[in-house]
């Protein structure tokens, strides 16, 4: 759960979701109650009935038995069809019992029903005796009683489903399924301007200047509209500034141009009145005003990839070619050095794009690498197809580069060492003038440290 739109899902739909099973069970508890008494006393009712139906049916039996065939008849009647834990009796209207010897409460409630001119009577809750009036088959009225009645047991909601109905299941999945979509919406409509937030600030990150957030702030004016509001103007600022600095890069470098060619001429017209103990002044300036030029024009190469104006026209050309060629004129250089450029040359590979902008792009990571690899060792370049992407990679055999610079040697004017630096001629703007050609062409460049020494660059270029 690391983004917020899933944690703000997931607390809100539990929280939810918990909230509506306490409800639940507070509510079911407080109904309970009621439910177990209102079945306890249907219970009672419908068990009073059927031991009355019951002993109506043994008081009409055993009448007929004690008419017919007498008392003794009628005891070993009562004995023989007695239900386990309970036993039955009949008694005359007198209050007299017919079947044998009968408890004493159990008369006391036959008294007790023949005085109440009541037709059945049954005591205690638990039913613990029970009589009723019966009449025989020849129309005499005779009190049939029982004692001993079961008590009625402790009752339970039988349900199924488990302890909760099934209804209960089906309301719960559908709540859950309810507040799981108003907590997914909820959620999404709270995280949309940071989504949003987010994914300007990576296009910012790309270079992409004129990236702006754009919301719905009517209804919200919340601290989410104010903080969105604010990137804006963050972000038209940092356009302003950008664009404001590029310009001023441009203008500086167009209008260096002019002193710059009026100093070779200057320079050409101080060679010719020269003494020979002035050579080595003016040799100094020559090279001095060279390294201008090459800066100056390294400035305004980088101004117009980084400009609108960057935009090209495609066209289809060879990768390999592009790569054998700055080889072969990388290699003539290196050899005044006491290096060299190997390269094994691939088949052909199909690009769309500007043939001399990647030739450029290569041409200064690989002038780098003659620049820094060890005298007596030799820069590789190499170039293979992978995932319909054409990927170059320079690697030289020099001292490398710290981990931590690794991710800065792209920026403008970056310099690991200034004096190295200096003495070599960089300008810290070739890797830079590398990394815009080659993500205008929608590629990617990274550079590491060989493991066993040395810096490796590698491009990675979308095939046609």
């Amino acid at each position: 759960m690391r983004t917020m739109f899933v944690k703000l899902f997931f607390w809100f739909w539990l929280a939810m979701t918990l909230s509506g099973i306490i409800i639940f069970l507070i509510a079911f508890n407080m109904r309970i109650g009621p439910m177990h008494a209102q079945l306890e006393n249907r219970y009672s009712v419908e068990r009073a009935r059927i031991i009355c139906e019951a002993l109506t049916l043994y008081g009409y039996t055993a009448a007929r038995i004690y008419e017919k065939y007498g008392e003794m008849a009628t005891r070993n009647f009562g004995h023989r069809g007695e239900t386990p834990g309970m036993r039955a009796y009949l008694f005359s209207t007198d209050g007299v019992s017919l079947s044998g010897p009968a408890p004493p409460y159990l008369r006391k409630a036959v008294q007790q029903l023949l005085k109440s001119n009541l037709s059945q009577i049954i005591y205690d809750k638990g039913i613990v005796s029970a009589a009723v009036l019966v009449k025989s088959p020849r129309g005499k009225v005779y009190v049939a009683a029982a004692e001993g009645v079961p008590p009625m047991p402790t009752h339970q909601v039988i349900i199924q489903g488990g302890p909760f109905p099934l209804e209960f299941w089906f309301r719960f999945c559908v709540t859950f399924v309810i507040g799981g979509l108003v907590c997914y919406g909820l959620a999404w409509h709270l995280t949309s301007p940071v989504r949003q937030l987010r994914a300007a600030a990576q296009r910012l990150g790309t270079g992409d200047l004129s990236t702006r957030v754009s919301i719905r702030t009517k209804g919200r004016g919340d601290e989410v509209t104010d903080l969105v509001h604010d990137f804006n103007r963050m972000a038209e600022r940092v356009e302003k500034l950008m664009l404001a600095q590029k310009q001023l890069v441009r203008d500086v470098s167009h209008e260096l141009r002019s002193p710059l060619a009026r100093l070779n001429v200057a320079l050409g017209l101080a060679r010719r009145n020269a003494s020979p103990a002035a050579e080595a002044p003016l040799d100094r300036i020559e090279q001095e005003a060279e390294r201008l030029n090459v800066m100056i024009g390294e400035l305004l190469t980088l101004s117009l990839l980084e400009s609108d104006s960057a935009r090209f026209e495609k066209e289809p050309f060879d990768v390999s070619d592009v790569v054998a060629e700055v080889v072969r004129d990388a290699d003539f250089e290196a050899a005044s050095r006491n290096r060299r450029v190997q390269y094994d040359a691939t088949a052909p590979m199909q690009m769309a794009g500007n043939r001399e902008m990647v030739r450029r792009a290569l041409e200064n990571v690989v002038r780098n690498a003659v620049r820094y690899t060890t005298e007596g060792t030799a820069v590789e370049v190499s170039l293979e197809e992978s995932l319909n992407h054409a990927v170059i990679r320079v690697r030289d055999h020099g001292p490398g580069v710290p981990e931590e610079s690794l991710k800065h040697i792209f920026r403008p004017f970056y310099r690991i060492a200034e004096a190295r630096d200096r003495q070599t001629g960089g300008t810290g703007i070739g890797l830079a003038i590398t990394e815009r050609a080659v993500l205008l062409h929608s590629g990617q460049v990274q550079a590491a440290n060989a493991p066993d020494g040395g810096l490796m660059i590698e491009f990675r270029l979308p095939l046609s």
